[in-house]
């Protein structure tokens, strides 16, 4: 079979595809470890093999043209099904294999995924995994993670889920507070305390349950209000042992603490934990060994720590 001047250098066509991906010169530089100029010299070669324009360049940035767009999307459907290929033969050949690159938000890292990752790569010595961590309710829009851990969606394209389970959260705060200014009886009891809150989350209305008629259970949210907030549960979480306020958090995060009278839980049974924990990865008709293996690893994990 012939194939064109253009289909006999892929070179040009993965750089054009990062470059659609990316609609950056520079960007797109970054990932394939080169300067924009060669990426700029690569699209000019690869429209005059083709013969017509591919992008747009204007002072906004890169626009695909009607061609180059077509073109674009033929990438990925061709790529994509030469990715599925090679996934599949490696997961045959090889199992979990390469740099499996993970991100999470600092306190669920520290709490959970910290051993348990350090357990996987004793487990499968033919992988690496490069742990990130990001602030609390920051959700990520880069792609070059294989798994995000969140209980937040990623503004990402072709992204797909698997539920991890509930996050447990718990109210609690130092002996020190309680004994300065009282424990609270009832959630609602809340609302004249100094409650530390997450400083982005929106309206301050801490979610528990409380008993109906026929002892059916129904959802009671709780506005609160504190002299302290903070973007960082640690920080909340050390402003409380130092006895400033109550706080509600992930119980991941101060299991270790309540343990040892640090901190002292309340309303255990009342409290409600809606969000539920993700593994996020993009879509594919077959995820790499490394992948789904560490989601099944992880997935197992949890069971165990939650006695489930």
């Amino acid at each position: 079979m012939a194939f064109t001047a253009v289909l006999r250098d892929l070179n040009k066509l993965n750089t054009f595809v990062r470059v659609a991906q990316r609609r950056s010169f520079t960007g797109a530089a970054a990932e394939l470890r080169t300067t924009p100029s060669v990426v700029s010299k690569r699209m000019k070669e690869l429209e005059a093999s083709l013969g017509f324009s591919l992008l747009n360049r204007s002072t906004h940035g890169l626009v695909l043209t009607d061609a180059g767009e077509g073109l674009f999307q033929q990438c990925l459907e061709t790529l994509g099904k030469l990715d599925d290929y090679v996934t599949e033969r490696r997961n045959i050949e090889t199992g979990p294999f390469g740099t499996l690159r993970v991100q999470a938000t600092s306190h669920y890292a520290r709490a959970v995924l910290a051993p348990v990752t350090a357990k996987f790569v004793q487990k499968h010595r033919g992988v690496r995994v490069h742990l990130s961590v990001v602030p609390e309710n920051v959700v990520s829009s880069d792609d070059i993670f294989d798994i995000i851990v969140s209980p937040h969606k990623p503004s990402l394209p072709g992204i797909v889920a698997h539920d991890l389970g509930e996050v447990r959260h718990v109210v609690c705060a130092a002996p020190a507070y309680f004994r300065s200014f009282g424990r609270p009886r009832a959630p609602q009891d809340l609302r004249n305390h100094n409650c530390l809150t997450d400083l982005y989350s929106g309206p301050k209305r801490w979610p528990f349950r409380r008993a109906a008629r026929g002892n059916a259970l129904r959802p009671l949210l709780v506005e609160v209000k504190g002299s302290l907030s903070s973007n960082s549960t640690g920080a909340l979480i050390r402003m409380a042992l130092d006895g400033s306020g109550i706080i509600r958090v992930p119980l991941d995060a101060v299991k270790g603490d309540i343990a040892n009278g640090r901190l002292e839980a309340i309303f255990r049974n009342a409290s409600l934990s809606p969000e539920r924990m993700c593994a996020w990865y993009a879509r594919a008709k077959r995820l790499p060994a490394k992948t789904a293996d560490f989601i099944a690893f992880l997935e197992a994990s949890l069971k165990r720590r939650n006695g489930s």
